[in-house]
C-alpha cells in the first residue's frame, strides 16, 4: 500500500498560514498605526496626547496672555482627557477650574489641519517671504497682536502652534508649529477658523475656579428667606422639608437648594459694576456640620428697556459677609430663590410614598345614591359595592395622576363650589380615611380641597386632571 505524501498540504498549510498572518497584521496592526502616523503628521501640536502628561500651557492673543500649571503631575492626571487640578500663573495667581481647561486642551489637541503646504524645496529666501505673507514671520509672530498657544510637557519638551493670517479661499487659517522654540517653516498647516474662535476667544474668567460655596445640598437643615414676596422658613423636620411650617414640596425645595450649592461665578466684576445694586434677596442655611452659609443677590438693570416686552436687561451679584468677592451670577439663581411660600409648599394631593401604601377608596356625592368602595386586591382594584357598577380598572390611573401632576396654584380663601361635589376618601386597612379631597367645580375650574386641613383654602387642578373625577358616576360606567 502506498504511504500518503503530507509533504505538499503542510507547505501549503504553512504558506497559508504566514498569508493569513500578513493579512491579519496589514489589517489590524500595521494599517492603524499608520493611519494614526498620518494623522499626527496633520496635527500642529504633534504629541501623544494619550501618555504625555501637561505640565503648563501658554495662551497669548490679542486680549493678552494667560498661564497655567497642573498640580497633578505625580497623580497621573495631567493627561488631555483627564480632570487634574491647575493652577492659573499668570496674569494672577489663582484656582484654576478643571473642568474647562480640561476641554479646552481636547480641543487643542485635537486640532487636525484640513490640508498642509511643503516648503521644504522653497529657496531660504523665498521660504522667508512667503512665510512672512502667510502672518508667521520672526516680525509677524512677535507683534502683540499674533496668537499662539504653547504646551510644555511634563518631560521640559515645548510644543507651540502660530496662528498667522486667514487663507484668502475658504475658511482656514495659517498655522506654523515650533518644538522647543525652533520653528518648523518646512511645513504650514491650513486649519479650520473656527480653532482660532476655540482657543483665543477666551478671557481669564473660563479658565480660573468659579465655585463660590463648598457645601452639598444634602447638607442644609434648615434656612431662613427674605424675598419680594415675604419671609420663607423651611425646616428638615423626619427628613421631610416643612416651608412656613406646612409640607414642601420635596423636589422644589431641593432644587433650589441644589441651585444655591452649585452656583458658579458667571464673571469676577469690579466695585462699580455692582455700585448701585438694589439687594433683592436674602438668604441664610444652616447646615448639619460647619458654619451658616449666608448671601445676598443684588440686582442691578443695565441699558434703556426696549420695551414693556423687552425690559431692560438685569445683571445679577451675590454678596456674601464671609466671602472676600462679590461676584456676577447668572440670573438663573434670581429665578430659583424668589419664590413665594405657596411655590414651595407641597402641591402634589399625593406623594409617591403615599400612593404606594393605598388600598382603600371611597367615593361620595351628590351623583352616589350610595358611597361607592375600592379595595386592591392582590394585584388589581376591585368594586367592593354592589351599585352603581364602576370601572374600577380606572381608580389606579386617578391615583397614579394624583401622585404626579402638581398643581398650579392654592387658592386662599378656597372658591365655593358650584354644582356638583365628590368627595375622594383613601387610606389603608388600618386607617382608610388618611386622605379625604372634596372635588368640585368653580368658575370653570376644577378644585380639590383638603377635608384633613384646618386652613380655608383649595388645590386649583390642572387642566389635565379636569377629567380624571367622576363627578358624576357616567365617566366611570362599567362596559
Amino acid at each position: 500500500m502506498k504511504k500518503p505524501d503530507w509533504k505538499t498540504p503542510l507547505i501549503l498549510s504553512a504558506i497559508l498560514f504566514v498569508l493569513g498572518s500578513f493579512v491579519y497584521w496589514l489589517q489590524f496592526s500595521h494599517k492603524p498605526k499608520k493611519e494614526r502616523t498620518e494623522a499626527q503628521t496633520k496635527k500642529p501640536l504633534n504629541f501623544p496626547a494619550e501618555s504625555d502628561q501637561i505640565a503648563s500651557f501658554r495662551i497669548k492673543s490679542a486680549a493678552g496672555l494667560i498661564e497655567g500649571k497642573c498640580e497633578s503631575l505625580s497623580k497621573k492626571t495631567c493627561k488631555v482627557g483627564a480632570t487634574a487640578d491647575w493652577t492659573i500663573t499668570y496674569p494672577e495667581t489663582l484656582k484654576g477650574d478643571g473642568d474647562n481647561i480640561r476641554d479646552y486642551l481636547n480641543n487643542a489637541s485635537g486640532m487636525s489641519a484640513a490640508e498642509t503646504i511643503s516648503l521644504a524645496e522653497e529657496s531660504p529666501d523665498q521660504r522667508s517671504r512667503i512665510l512672512d505673507e502667510y502672518g508667521l514671520s520672526d516680525p509677524k509672530r512677535t507683534n502683540l497682536n499674533t496668537s499662539f498657544l504653547e504646551l510644555t510637557l511634563e518631560n521640559g519638551k515645548k510644543i507651540t502652534a502660530w496662528f498667522g493670517e486667514t487663507h484668502p479661499i475658504g475658511d482656514k487659517i495659517f498655522v506654523a508649529s515650533a518644538v522647543d522654540g525652533k520653528l518648523n517653516d518646512e511645513t504650514i498647516f491650513l486649519v479650520a477658523n473656527f480653532y482660532r474662535a476655540n482657543l483665543f476667544d477666551k478671557n481669564l474668567t473660563h479658565f480660573r475656579d468659579k465655585s463660590i460655596f463648598q457645601f452639598d445640598r444634602m447638607d442644609v437643615e434648615s434656612f431662613t428667606g427674605k424675598t419680594p414676596a415675604g419671609k420663607l422658613e423651611g425646616k428638615l423636620t423626619n427628613g421631610a422639608w416643612e416651608i412656613n411650617g406646612m409640607s414642601a414640596d420635596q423636589d422644589r425645595i431641593g432644587t433650589m437648594l441644589s441651585s444655591i450649592a452649585q452656583v458658579k461665578a458667571k464673571e469676577f466684576p469690579k466695585n462699580t459694576d455692582w455700585k448701585g445694586a438694589k439687594s433683592t434677596i436674602n438668604f441664610e442655611l444652616r447646615l448639619k456640620k460647619g458654619s451658616p452659609v449666608r448671601f445676598e443677590l443684588l440686582t442691578k438693570a443695565e441699558g434703556k428697556p426696549g420695551s414693556k416686552a423687552q425690559p431692560a436687561p438685569t445683571r445679577v451679584f451675590l454678596r456674601s459677609p464671609d466671602l472676600a468677592l462679590v461676584y456676577e451670577v447668572e440670573s438663573n439663581l434670581l429665578v430659583q430663590t424668589n419664590k413665594k411660600r405657596d411655590e414651595l409648599r407641597r402641591n402634589l394631593l399625593l406623594t409617591q410614598g403615599e400612593k404606594v401604601l393605598i388600598t382603600r377608596m371611597k367615593l361620595e356625592g351628590k351623583a352616589y345614591k350610595t358611597p361607592v368602595e375600592f379595595n386592591y386586591e392582590g394585584s388589581k382594584w376591585a368594586q367592593k359595592t354592589a351599585e352603581p357598577k364602576l370601572d374600577a380598572g380606572k381608580v389606579q390611573g386617578l391615583i397614579d395622576q394624583m401622585a404626579t401632576e402638581h398643581c398650579p396654584e392654592i387658592k386662599t380663601p378656597a372658591p365655593a363650589p358650584k354644582g356638583d361635589t365628590l368627595t375622594v376618601t383613601m387610606g389603608d386597612e388600618k386607617n382608610p380615611k388618611k386622605f379625604s379631597y372634596q372635588i368640585h367645580e368653580a368658575d370653570g375650574k376644577f378644585f380639590a380641597r383638603d377635608h384633613l386641613s384646618r386652613l380655608n383654602e383649595a388645590f386649583l387642578l390642572p387642566d389635565s386632571m379636569k377629567n380624571s373625577f367622576p363627578l358624576k358616576a357616567d365617566s366611570w360606567k362599567a362596559k
